[in-house]
């Protein structure tokens, strides 16, 4: 099926044919894609700045109230596994 060319020239952008004109037309919008790129760079600032200001305060607060671990001492879940004669793998090769 071939391209409507009506359909093409309702998504381009007509700039105007005055030189004058055309000039300020591109010119606004360098200046508004400027802006933009300006404002994400700000935010994205603030958003790093934000969350590493965040961390650091977690950080001290929660250091707060903790007594040093003792190292030798090794946490956590364990189970005794009973060995039986059947259960033994059969010697390597």
């Amino acid at each position: 099926m071939p391209s409507d060319p009506v359909r093409a020239q309702a998504f381009c952008l007509r700039l105007p044919r005055h030189p004058l004109l055309r000039l300020l037309a591109v010119a606004g919008g360098a200046l508004v894609l400027a802006g933009v790129l300006a404002m994400g760079v700000i935010v994205g600032t603030l958003a790093v700045a934000i969350t590493a200001g965040w961390l650091v305060v977690r950080r001290w607060l929660g250091s707060r109230g903790h007594r040093r671990r003792d190292p030798s001492i090794i946490e956590g879940e364990f189970s005794v596994v009973r060995y039986s004669v059947g259960d033994a793998l059969p010697p390597g090769d």
